[in-house]
């Protein structure tokens, strides 16, 4: 079921990072990952996919993951981070384990 309140998400991303010493292997790497082969193998674990016309139903996921995804203001989050942590921090901390 999903909540009537929506349902939150996260991105997975694809970098190369600045001075890697297999420049050309990293390439090859990224332009393989938003291939239509990749989006496939991706679909088999992740019910939303880049290419969306690829995305097929992924096994025990709900019907409407996408159409429930809130609309996420990523500039305001970025703009808002320190707020936002130390909310959460004052919420949930204290279920979190101690710190060592």
């Amino acid at each position: 079921m999903i909540p009537s309140e929506g349902i939150g998400w996260d991105m997975e991303a694809t970098a190369i990072i600045a001075g890697t010493e297999k420049l050309d292997a990293a390439k090859t790497l990224v332009d393989w990952s938003i291939t239509e082969k990749a989006n496939k193998l991706y679909n088999q674990g992740y019910a939303v996919i880049a290419i969306t016309k690829l995305a097929k139903p992924v096994k025990h996921f709900p019907a409407g993951i996408t159409e429930a995804m809130i609309d996420n203001d990523f500039e305001w989050a970025a703009t808002n981070k320190a707020k936002i942590i130390a909310d959460w921090t004052k919420r949930y901390d204290s279920k979190s384990e101690p710190k060592k």
